[in-house]
């Protein structure tokens, strides 16, 4: 029963579209309406989650193409590998510390958001499992009581779902010119912290978005063609530092103009049916989500996934995927010079983090903070992931069954540092 309520509470397509439906149902909307909204909801989502399925597909063999150039060795930052790694070990009844985490975090978060000025409602399951994951396993590292780690996670974990959307609602407003949905993913912290630094370098009235081209490259504003030659050019330069060899192995032995070429078009169809599946889903949630906002929590704003701003910003979007990939190989090169442990080389958080950071810079620095907003993503976010994995700031992982893994999301691993220096002076660390 546990698992069955773990799966359902973690599938983002069953989770918004019963909140499409219990919000069409409070409005006493007719049935072909409720009907419609509640299948288009979770179609919505179903779209994005092949657009997304498309894009990883397209990142992982990039990726594997540097990581084999650069001839890196290090460890692999990945959340949910982490939570799903911990909860199977079981150690110390860990998972059932998370699966309570979950249950009474949210239970939280809904009574601050109905009772305090932050109405949003955090509405990405994948985010608020993996969030319930590390403060579970942080507090849990501390050797504290069950009861304990459940209480204290599940304070964190609601206070951070409640106050993580309001902090990034200013940047929301300018993304998408209205005030009807917030930003729901664990990026916040440094989306946010690379938007002021934008402030800084750019205006926003200089946006990316309205780059002007010469008469003769006006085709680069489809964004269909501008996405296809961009990453053309980065699974080009991907092969050449590989070396045929490699490459040959990794394609199967086919012929590697053909194989770029269905990398980067698959990449492209992905972003496409991503884009599609947003828009079908705002949509649909945003006036479902109505009925819900005007019975449990009034004047709430759904809080969702990180994609949903990117039909707004495509180019910074794209600038995030660039920089994001430049900033981390600094990152690397820097670290490996240090001597600190090194994170594998991400192409999926040069895309999706990156690419938010770049959209949240555009918003206050135009195309200047797009380019800081997506470089300051995957630099200082490196830097942070290596830090928090060679101080073991949420224990042994490897001794709670994660070999070799480690969370990426910096809404988790600031104030995991912030808690486990409290820790440190409190002697639980």
């Amino acid at each position: 029963m546990v698992k069955l309520i773990l799966e359902l509470i973690t599938t983002p397509a069953i989770i918004l579209g019963l909140m499409a439906l219990v919000g069409l149902l409070v409005q006493r909307k007719s049935a072909g309406e409720v009907i419609s909204g509640t299948l288009k909801t979770i179609l919505g989502v179903l779209i994005m989650s092949v657009g997304i399925g498309a894009l990883i597909n397209a990142l992982i063999p990039i990726q594997e193409m540097f990581t084999r150039a650069f001839q890196i060795e290090g460890f692999v930052t990945f959340d949910e590998a982490v939570v799903t790694a911990v909860q199977t070990a079981n150690i110390g009844h860990i998972g059932g510390a998370i699966a309570l985490t979950m249950l009474f975090g949210y239970i939280i978060h809904i009574l601050l958001a109905r009772f305090t000025p932050w109405k949003y409602i955090y509405l990405t399951g994948h985010m608020f499992w993996i969030h319930a994951g590390a403060f579970a396993i942080l507090y849990h590292s501390f050797g504290l009581p069950f009861w304990l780690v459940v209480a204290l996670a599940s304070i964190t974990d609601g206070l951070y779902m409640t106050l993580a959307p309001a902090l990034a609602q200013p940047f929301m407003r300018k993304i998408t010119g209205s005030d009807e949905i917030a930003f729901g993913h664990g990026q916040t912290l440094l989306n946010v912290t690379g938007g002021w630094l934008a402030r800084l370098v750019g205006k926003p009235e200089d946006s990316a978005e309205e780059l002007k081209l010469p008469e003769g490259l006006t085709f680069f504003r489809d964004m269909a063609i501008s996405i296809s030659l961009i990453m053309l050019l980065v699974v080009i330069l991907a092969m050449i530092f590989a070396g045929p060899t490699f490459v040959t192995e990794l394609s199967g032995g086919q012929n590697w103009i053909v194989f770029s070429l269905l990398l980067a078009l698959g990449f492209t169809a992905g972003v496409l049916v991503l884009i599609q599946g947003v828009r079908m889903l705002i949509a649909e949630i945003v006036p479902a989500f109505k009925g819900i906002a005007d019975v449990i929590v009034p004047g709430a704003k759904p809080a969702l996934d990180c994609p949903v701003i990117y039909p707004f910003a495509p180019v910074s979007l794209m600038i995030g995927l660039i920089t994001g990939t430049i900033a981390q190989v600094v990152a690397i090169v820097i670290l490996r010079i240090i001597g600190w442990p090194i994170p594998i080389p991400s192409m999926i958080a040069a895309f999706f983090a990156s690419g938010s950071g770049a959209i949240f810079g555009n918003a206050y620095g135009g195309k200047k903070g797009a380019i800081l907003g997506g470089f300051w993503w995957c630099f200082a976010g490196w830097f942070m992931i290596s830090l928090g994995h060679k101080l073991q700031i949420f224990g042994d992982l490897a001794g709670m069954g994660a070999e070799g893994l480690f969370f990426t999301v910096p809404d988790a691993i600031l104030p995991g540092f912030v808690i486990w220096i409290i820790g440190k002076i409190l002697g639980l660390a």
